[in-house]
């Protein structure tokens, strides 16, 4: 009886080593080398005023940059607040209050 189940537990024991080794490989399989394929001539795909410039394909995955129209021309947009620069000026102060009416 007591090899029965020695020799069950050493089954178990294989079986989720196996199943260890499995997920451990499938965790660490290496990525494949991605094919970057500049483009001859970058394609805007753009709404009125703004749009993206495609400059790459990754695989099958566009990459590239946010463009707006400035002036007939596509420019790059740049995503952020500028360092330190106050973006909205300060709100005026408060006005005087009204003269007082002599009675």
């Amino acid at each position: 009886m007591r090899l029965r189940s020695s020799i069950l537990v050493a089954v178990i024991w294989a079986v989720s080593l196996a199943a260890m080794a499995t997920w451990v490989r499938a965790q660490a399989q290496p990525h494949r080398a991605q094919k970057w394929t500049p483009l001859a001539e970058p394609t805007v795909l753009a709404g009125d005023d703004l749009g993206f410039r495609v400059e790459w394909m990754n695989d099958r995955v566009p990459t590239g940059q946010i463009v707006i129209r400035l002036k007939g021309q596509w420019v790059e947009a740049r995503v952020g607040k500028p360092p330190n620069v106050t973006v909205v000026p300060a709100p005026p102060g408060a006005p005087p209050p009204p003269p007082a009416i002599p009675r």
